[in-house]
């Protein structure tokens, strides 16, 4: 039988730590965590260091989340070495606001204006469901295929709109959300098969450092945005699809405003707000 507190740093460093249990005892009880700075308020394990992440899956359920949602922030990764792959759910078609565009003009407008803000931003690659956007499709579907990708890509971090954001009304959104979230805690086992058996069969384990959630109101940590404001500015702006000139002013005014809102007093003057956490964590409470 081992302890709570030996079972958190098992679980977060793979090694033995009888050893660290003299630094709690310090403090009277060995199951309380002493270090606030490195873990969150609701959760027992350590909050991932996103500057570690080296190959970022970027699930969103429509064609400019990724970028809306926590664009600077992966620039800046991107800056700082790490690899980004956008997966895109939905086809997106319901947002786009020419009406006289068919359905094959209006999807190779919605890629040309992802291609362009991928540039900007620096994603490696694209990659697309189809899901009907705002339509009927099987969140265990989407999970399956999430599960896959995850699979094939084994990236070392996730982001994805957070599921629990109160009052969240789009479907896309919290279903992504939550598929992500799931496929993120579970895509390890190997007896849960996903949407390709072959990729299945081939899948050597990796390990997931953490899962960022975006368009959240319970951030747990501001990333400074203030070297890469300008690029999510010009990779937003990208989005001609789906946003026409008034709707694209009021959408800029609005993530500078809410940008500035979570820099107070992290002495920045633009941050993105996520809730980071490791994916053990999204499992009975731990």
């Amino acid at each position: 039988m081992i302890t709570l507190i030996e079972f958190i740093f098992k679980l977060e460093f793979g090694i033995n730590v009888t050893h660290r249990l003299a630094f709690c005892h310090l403090f009277g009880k060995a199951n309380i965590i002493i270090n606030m700075n490195t873990l969150s308020f609701d959760t027992l394990l350590p909050i991932p260091d996103i500057y570690s992440a080296k190959r970022i899956l970027c699930i969103q359920p429509h064609y400019d989340d990724n970028d809306i949602g926590a664009g600077a922030t992966l620039a800046a990764l991107v800056e700082k070495g790490a690899e980004l792959i956008y997966l895109t759910v939905t086809d997106d078609q319901m947002g786009v606001v020419d009406a006289s565009l068919s359905p094959t003009q209006a999807a190779e407008a919605l890629k040309r204006d992802q291609s362009a803000a991928g540039k900007i931003i620096g994603v490696k690659d694209q990659i697309w469901l189809g899901y009907p956007d705002a339509g009927e499709y099987s969140y265990f579907s989407v999970w399956r295929d999430l599960l896959k990708h995850i699979r094939v890509i084994k990236p070392d971090f996730i982001f994805a709109p957070d599921p629990w954001l109160t009052y969240e009304a789009h479907r896309d959104h919290y279903t992504t959300g939550l598929a992500a979230a799931s496929a993120a805690t579970l895509f390890g086992l190997a007896r849960i098969p996903s949407s390709d058996p072959a990729v299945d069969s081939a899948y050597a384990p990796h390990s997931l450092i953490g899962i960022a959630f975006y368009f959240t109101r319970e951030p747990n940590y501001f990333f400074d945005v203030d070297a890469t404001w300008e690029k999510k500015v010009e990779a937003v702006k990208c989005y001609e699809a789906q946003f026409d000139p008034d709707g694209m002013e009021q959408l800029l005014f609005a993530l500078d405003l809410k940008a500035r809102q979570f820099a107070e007093r992290h002495g920045c003057d633009r941050a993105e707000g996520l809730k980071v956490m490791h994916p053990s964590s999204l499992h009975c409470g731990i």
